[in-house]
């Protein structure tokens, strides 16, 4: 015979629709967003992991200042086991004053995914990177200007070599807005001026591993030593270091398992909610549950008709959300990835790991937790069910309260009878502070971060030369400018700054770290830093006096006698200028690189506009996890004290009084754990912050703007006004015949 109590599943759906239609479409919906990150992201990763084989993407490149002899690269080639090709470029500027680096076509390595159009076919034609052209609103057909020459847009590509737009590899971040990659023809790039001209070579090699990073580097150590005896090397980058081609992988990956955590803790936080409600439900039937008892069903059987509600609405979510993930949401995040990086074209693959992360897993945590809390309540005696008398340890004393107003001490009782259900309320809303300050949080924190730079700028122009080479600019000041490498291979710029400059403070004998540096790896002055250079593996030992603020990058700062001295150069050597008027009296050919306020804000400035759109998924996803866990657990709270609620009304409360002493017993509640969850939001983010800065280059210093605050106050308590309004309702439906049903 079917089991009777099945039949109460369905009217206990119908008897609640709004707590399941809530619960259902808030899983529904964290699930299929969290299924739709991890079937793009994992569709995206492997149609990234299958480039480097289908595109035939180098395993490192080099630059030489002269074009390298034919012998040595063929000795390269026969000693090393590899192949040398020619990838020769030419930096140049757009009408717009972006940059642009121009390539020949290449077939053979490092080849491009054409997306949109076709591949130049006549000398007038071009073709660009997609992610540029979307974030400058360029069509193919439209006219890009180089220099002087005007060129048709055949087509949109992603480069394979350029998936994430490094200018330069040691840039702290990339720039998908004014830098450029394109091809054009043979021809035409020809006939292009020799001024940005980059003597670059690339090898293939197909018998080292390329998932065995040590021994890519031990590859890569032994060809540049080869190449060091007979060429002039300028740069020198193996396929493991190089961040335009794989600071995109690494950035899907890791994003997968940030978003795997966001939805276990949400996971988490609706069980107890499943779990406290329904705790709640059999404190009202505790009559039923104790003739059921007494009629012979055991904890059991009454254990898995519970728990069987909330395991099945999740799965049923489950199944909804995955749907949804293939469907709508990984297009949504497929658009994300692609307006930050230039990724090759993608296909939809099955993705078991998801399936079994967002349906198995929660399926498993929800049945788990309402277990663990259920069990519990069912472990009393039949008797005491009829009874009522649902304590486990017999009657409780009240706890004894001042002799506060009635009212007062009303709200008190309230707040301590439901406790349970107010820790849940806490726990729910201080992961919604959690994810709505750090959506709010950033832009602010990067603007704070642009004006800090533009702040501390040391001059309107850096130029670094390949050569010194003199300058009749009025105002120009030589330094002396070198990169380092610290344990972490992350980049560290040492300046050599002039006696008495104009520009920079630096006392004669004196080592200066940058605070961001300072910072982040918490060196202290007098502490003693160890950096190498990246090609001889020569190290240098610098012991810190003071710390300078300068933001822009990770510096040393030193005086230029001093640094001449440190890397055994000539007395005067130099080989870079600070202007604050453009130079234009040295040839662009000696010029390595200029360095302006825009290049020194790249990196907020890509954040804001890669990022912005996840930025405010977080602050919307957070108002909605605000109001469904203060509305359902507000919810539990009125139904629970129904009679009650019923009592004061015979005793001559109005409604309104009534919905007072329960709605602003919830208010001090969702008040203390606003204000609570200010400082403690903070705490978290400010951790999860600099953990997440540590992984990558560059440092943007941790900032919460003042008016965060009280607006992630005033949005909270703007969420309870609104649960408030529709509880409101709720309390005047209770009926006065309410407090006779329990009656002994």
């Amino acid at each position: 015979m079917k089991d009777p109590i099945l039949k109460r599943i369905p009217r206990e759906l119908k008897g609640d629709p709004g707590k399941y239609i809530a619960l259902f479409l808030f899983l529904t919906l964290t699930i299929g967003f969290v299924s739709g990150f991890l079937v793009a992201g994992g569709s995206m990763k492997q149609a990234y992991d299958d480039s480097f084989e289908k595109y035939s993407i180098e395993n490192g490149h080099f630059t030489t200042m002269f074009p390298a002899d034919e012998a040595l690269l063929s000795d390269v080639e026969k000693e090393q086991d590899i192949t040398i090709y020619e990838l020769y470029s030419k930096d140049k500027t757009d009408s717009k004053e972006r940059s642009v680096r121009v390539f020949k076509p290449r077939s053979e390595v490092n080849r491009i995914d054409v997306m949109k159009g076709s591949a130049p076919e006549s000398d007038s034609e071009i073709i660009i990177d997609r992610l540029f052209a979307v974030n400058n609103s360029i069509k193919v057909g439209d006219t890009y200007t180089i220099g002087d020459t005007d060129f048709t847009v055949s087509g949109f590509a992603s480069f394979s070599d350029y998936s994430a737009l490094y200018k330069n590899n040691t840039d702290m971040m990339f720039d998908a807005t004014n830098f450029n990659v394109a091809m054009v023809t043979d021809s035409a790039w020809d006939s292009f001026s020799d001024v940005g001209l980059n003597y670059t070579y690339c090898w293939i090699d197909k018998n080292t591993d390329p998932d065995d990073e040590k021994a890519q580097k031990d590859k890569g150590e032994a060809i540049m030593k080869q190449l060091a005896a007979g060429a002039v090397l300028t740069d020198f980058v193996i396929r493991p270091d190089n961040q335009a081609i794989m600071f995109a992988g690494d950035d899907v990956g890791k994003d997968k398992v940030m978003m795997q955590v966001m939805l276990y803790i949400i996971i988490a936080v609706m069980a107890f909610i499943f779990a406290v409600t329904t705790r709640s439900t059999i404190e009202q039937e505790a009559s039923v549950i104790g003739t059921l008892r007494a009629s012979g069903y055991t904890r059991g059987e009454l254990l898995r008709h519970y728990v069987a509600l909330p395991v099945v609405l999740t799965l049923i979510a489950a199944i909804v959300g995955n749907i949804l993930g293939y469907t709508c949401f990984k297009q949504i995040v497929a658009d994300v990835y692609y307006h930050s990086y230039s990724l090759p074209t993608y296909t939809t693959i099955w993705n078991a790991e998801a399936f079994i992360l967002t349906t198995v897993v929660p399926c498993i945590l929800i049945l788990l937790i309402n277990i663990l809390v259920i069990s519990a309540s069912l472990r009393i005696s039949p008797l005491s069910f009829l009874r009522h008398d649902l304590g486990r340890s017999g009657k409780r004393s009240a706890v004894k309260l001042p002799e506060w107003k009635f009212m007062h001490r009303f709200r008190i009782r309230v707040i301590l009878q439901n406790i349970p259900a107010y820790l849940v309320m806490f726990v729910g809303i201080f992961l919604a502070s959690v994810l709505l300050m750090f959506g709010l949080m950033m832009k602010p924190l990067l603007i704070n971060y642009k004006d800090s730079v533009t702040d501390s700028e040391i001059s309107k122009y850096q130029y670094i030369l390949k050569t010194p080479t003199e300058t009749e600019t009025e105002g120009a000041e030589k330094y002396s400018v070198s990169s380092l490498q610290n344990d972490s291979d992350e980049t560290v710029t040492v300046y050599g700054i002039s006696e008495g400059s104009d520009y920079l403070s630096v006392d004669s004998g004196k080592v200066y770290l940058s605070d961001g540096y300072m910072e982040k790896y918490g060196v202290k002055s007098g502490d003693t830093l160890t950096l190498h250079d990246k090609y001889s593996g020569k190290e240098y030992k610098f012991t810190i006096d003071e710390k300078y603020h300068y933001p822009a990058t990770m510096c040393i700062m030193v005086s230029r006698s001093s640094f001449n001295e440190i890397f055994g150069n000539e007395a005067d050597y130099f080989n870079g200028w600070f202007s604050d008027k453009e130079i234009t009296d040295i040839d662009e050919m000696l010029i390595a690189t200029v360095i302006t306020e825009s290049d020194l804000t790249v990196v907020a400035n890509q954040l804001d506009d890669s990022m912005s759109g996840i930025f405010n998924l977080f602050w919307i996803f957070a108002v909605i996890l605000y109001i469904l866990v203060i509305y359902l657990l507000a919810k539990m709270i009125i139904e629970k004290n129904a009679s009650s609620i019923s009592m004061v009304k015979i005793l001559g409360c109005t409604n309104a009084e009534a919905s007072g002493l329960y709605t602003s017993a919830t208010a001090i509640v969702v008040a203390v754990s606003l204000l609570l969850c200010l400082p403690l939001g903070n705490i978290v983010i400010k951790k999860i912050y600099y953990a997440m800065m540590v992984i990558i280059p560059g440092w943007l210093t941790y900032y919460i703007a003042p008016w965060i605050y009280p607006a992630m106050f005033g949005i909270g308590a703007a969420c309870y006004l609104v649960v408030t309004l529709i509880q409101l309702k709720k309390i005047r439906s209770i009926p006065l015949s309410a407090a006779l049903k329990n009656m002994e």
